[in-house]
């Protein structure tokens, strides 16, 4: 398969529809769910969809190794490749690899301004202009109105997009009336689509709780599959 036939055929075009078009550039989402259940694997495929359209990604990622998303990203994409038959893998990933900036932080040294001011400085001395902006690992535990109001500022004066990671910690799971779990609950307003990966039996369901302004949800009819860890069309 071609590139721009992947592209097309890609599953990623239904959330793009569900959403009314997608994120869209100065929104926030979230993805949220357990530790270990796929957030990671969720944002990487969403970031290689861009990065095969040509845009620029850039992954801010608060994990213990640093390694850690760079081999996500290969397995996403290796996946992709034998899912689809993408022709000339090697020379596609290289392409897209020019595509996507990884900066990494420690999870209790770091505030907004800091990695705000690291985001410019990139900019300036790379010319790296940044479409989207996936920020992977940062415990919602940490975040504040505040803190948060400041990446939407940001979002819309730099005209991107961002998806944050959230995970949520109890078993027990609290729900607002909307079925918003804590932590994401406390800035509903000010995030623009949340999306929660809910376990089933041989698949993870990709839950949509919130598309904008919108108060008919559609079903999403995604699904994250545990052994690929790859986005597909839920046919269930």
């Amino acid at each position: 398969m071609l590139k721009t036939e992947l592209i097309k055929r890609s599953p990623l075009r239904v959330l793009e529809k569900t959403i009314h078009g997608g994120m869209g550039k100065g929104n926030l989402g979230v993805i949220t769910a357990r530790k270990g259940v796929g957030k990671t694997a969720c944002l990487a495929h969403l970031a290689l969809d861009k990065m095969l359209q040509g845009q620029k990604v850039l992954h801010i990622s608060f994990a213990d190794d640093p390694h850690h998303v760079e081999s996500w990203y290969r397995q996403v994409f290796d996946e992709i490749t034998n899912t689809y038959k993408l022709e000339n893998a090697y020379d596609v990933y290289d392409e897209v690899l020019r595509n996507r900036m990884i900066i990494h932080f420690k999870q209790d040294e770091i505030t907004f301004d800091k990695i705000r001011d690291n985001i410019k400085q990139i900019e300036g001395g790379s010319d790296f202009m940044p479409d989207v902006i996936i920020v992977d690992g940062r415990d919602f535990e940490y975040m504040t109105l505040e803190n948060l109001s400041g990446w939407k500022e940001f979002a819309r004066n730099q005209d991107t997009a961002i998806w944050f990671a959230a995970v949520l910690h109890r078993e027990d799971l609290q729900l607002d009336p909307k079925g918003i779990p804590a932590p994401v609950n406390q800035f509903t307003d000010l995030l623009d689509v949340i999306i929660m990966l809910e376990p089933h039996h041989d698949y993870i369901d990709l839950k949509l709780l919130k598309d904008h302004d919108n108060q008919d949800l559609d079903r999403l009819r995604l699904k994250l599959d545990p052994k690929t860890m790859l986005i597909s069309n839920h046919r269930v």
